[in-house]
């Protein structure tokens, strides 16, 4: 069934192999891109068993399982994470290093306090917020030294003064934001680097070296905290400018297939195409135009052939296919390379096409 449901999706669209151009005309219909999305979460419901169930990476995947809920309304969604939150006890993330990371899974509970009011579910979280935020280090010496962490830990707190009226929450998270990017964000190019190392380093070509699923992480982190920010909260011009100097820089480096490479500005480098960078990128474009902050005429054709690059790479089984293994750095990718970040940075995407296409 679900084979002859991708072959009907794609049978109006012409199309190439990586590298070839995509000739689009608009996105498809709505219920398309459901049955795509409910076809791409029941995949990785079905391989969940094999990896650790309370880490940064099976949260991404629930960032996109309450997105997906969102424009559905399906309870099922709802239990599936409401279940996974109180299997763990509401705990925050199992890792030990990188604070950032254990904030991952509190996203889902603070999205899902806001529909449940249930205490329990963000107790853990405040707890383990209010202690680090009487630590004053800089974010490096707290561990907060990767642009990843933009997206895995800081909508937590934005969220967190959003649900308590306490501002000291998103401002201690605009402080560490604040501090990353002025040690990581190249003002000539407009992109992130990783990290500080990543500064250092560049190809045999001497490009600097911008990592695509870094910029992801980066660029989907403002939907995620501008959401949550008040109507007339100073910080919001400066995520919003920063989200459209990122929009415009990325853009220009989206090649022919729609998707983009892991080395964003040395694609021969590596040219396989990669879906978790692009998949946060298309996300972070279509929510700016949804929301007003991004203009509809110049970005809608890239989020339309990234849209369909997109598609292209899902597997007849639901499959998020090509997207890059675990890494700090651009690297090379293979077709069935997947993970559960994969999946959760494709059903973010899709649930703001949705909105698009509606």
């Amino acid at each position: 069934m679900k084979k002859k449901f991708l072959l009907y999706f794609f049978a109006s669209i012409w199309f190439g192999v990586s590298g070839q151009q995509i000739n689009l005309q608009q996105l498809p219909d709505t219920d398309s891109i459901i049955k795509l999305m409910y076809s791409v979460n029941n995949y990785q419901r079905s391989q969940s068993w094999k990896n650790i169930d309370r880490n940064w990476k099976r949260a991404t995947w629930y960032t996109g399982i309450m997105a997906f809920y969102e424009i559905t309304g399906d309870s099922n969604l709802l239990n599936q994470a409401i279940d996974w939150g109180a299997k763990h006890g509401w705990r925050i993330g199992s890792e030990w290093v990188y604070p950032a990371n254990r904030l991952t899974c509190s996203q889902t509970y603070l999205k899902l306090y806001f529909l449940e009011n249930n205490e329990n579910m963000i107790k853990r979280t405040k707890g383990f917020m209010d202690k680090e935020i009487e630590d004053d280090n800089s974010a490096f010496d707290q561990g907060w030294d990767y642009v990843d962490a933009l997206y895995v830990g800081i909508p937590a707190y934005v969220m967190m003064t959003s649900i308590t009226r306490d501002q000291k929450y998103a401002d201690y998270g605009n402080k560490i934001f604040h501090e990353l990017a002025d040690s990581l964000f190249d003002r000539d190019e407009n992109l992130f680097y990783r990290d500080i190392a990543a500064k250092e380093e560049s190809v045999e070509t001497g490009r600097k070296i911008f990592w695509s699923r870094g910029n992801g992480w980066a660029i989907a982190s403002i939907p995620r905290i501008i959401d949550y920010l008040g109507g007339n909260d100073p910080e919001k011009s400066y995520y919003t400018d920063l989200l459209q100097k990122m929009a415009e820089a990325l853009s220009t480096l989206q090649q022919k297939d729609g998707l983009w490479r892991t080395n964003l500005k040395d694609v021969d480098e590596y040219p396989e195409p990669e879906t978790s960078g692009s998949s946060f990128i298309i996300y972070a474009l279509a929510w700016g135009i949804n929301n007003g902050y991004l203009e509809r005429e110049k970005y809608f054709n890239t989020i339309l052939k990234g849209w369909n690059g997109l598609a292209l790479s899902i597997g007849p089984d639901g499959k998020v296919q090509w997207g890059q293994p675990v890494a700090r750095e651009p690297g090379t990718v293979s077709r069935e390379d997947s993970d559960e970040y994969v999946t959760g940075a494709f059903l973010l995407a899709t649930s703001e096409i949705y909105k698009l296409a509606k």
